[in-house]
């Protein structure tokens, strides 16, 4: 499990382990497992293997995980406390605001989704933990690049297919990704309507520790008013600055 991405998989197949652990409810085998975390069977499978391996996860007989004994013994230096923090407040967020709160954190040219949180009884849909999404046409990719310069996103996009990624007004080159992110540094927050979906708007903002950016925030829900986007808006901006002084403090 070198890779970030295979680690943050990782650690999203845990969580969800234990989650359903705490719930009470039937736990998972692969196939289940898949289906929650939205990362495809065979790659939970290797991944699956792998934590039985370092002893964070088991296996029974009838094929269905729970959390290994070295993950309760790691769990707190693995989970790290701004991260922790920000299940309760996205929880929260989703229930007052009737939006998909989320936290991400970059992986080259994509952004894995670390924490989803959603209003009672709403669709899932393409948000899972652990799953990948492009850097440059979501509001929390977006928030991500919030300091890297013009060079260094180009870079970073060089091999990035644009053509057929993404929603209607998402970026289709570099220079439409530098465009946008110097849009909204001006206006302080990342503002990605229909970027990666058609019909959805996101707002983001970069989450800072002692050495830089450590993660995104962000919402996603339907077009709604300007009093309950700017109420969105200020809630998800006093998240950032919590989760942000919460990262300095644990640097």
């Amino acid at each position: 499990m070198s890779s970030p991405s295979s680690f943050l998989q990782g650690l999203a197949l845990v969580d969800e382990v234990v989650r359903r652990e705490r719930s009470g409810r039937l736990v998972h085998n692969a196939s289940r497992l898949s289906e929650a975390t939205g990362i495809e069977r065979s790659r939970v499978s290797r991944l699956t293997q792998e934590l039985r391996d370092v002893g964070f996860l088991e296996r029974d007989d009838d094929a269905l995980f729970g959390a290994g004994a070295d993950w309760f013994r790691t769990a707190s230096a693995l989970t790290r406390p701004w991260l922790r923090a920000a299940r309760a407040d996205l929880r929260r967020l989703a229930g007052a605001q009737g939006v998909t709160g989320m936290i991400a954190a970059a992986d080259g040219p994509a952004a894995v989704l670390l924490r989803v949180e959603r209003p009672n009884g709403a669709d899932g849909g393409y948000l899972h933990p652990g799953a990948r999404v492009p850097i440059w046409c979501t509001g929390a990719g977006r928030a991500l690049l919030w300091e890297n310069t013009d060079a260094d996103i180009a870079v970073l996009l060089r091999d990035v297919q644009f053509v057929g990624v993404g929603g209607p007004a998402a970026a289709r080159s570099v220079a439409d990704v530098l465009r946008l992110q110097a849009r909204d540094r001006e206006s302080g927050i990342v503002d990605a309507a229909q970027e990666y979906v058609e019909g959805v708007q996101e707002y983001a903002l970069p989450l800072r520790g002692g050495s830089g950016i450590v993660g995104a925030v962000a919402v996603s829900m339907s077009p709604r008013g300007s009093r309950r986007t700017r109420e969105t808006r200020e809630a998800l901006r006093r998240i950032a600055d919590r989760l942000s002084a919460i990262a300095r403090d644990a640097d």
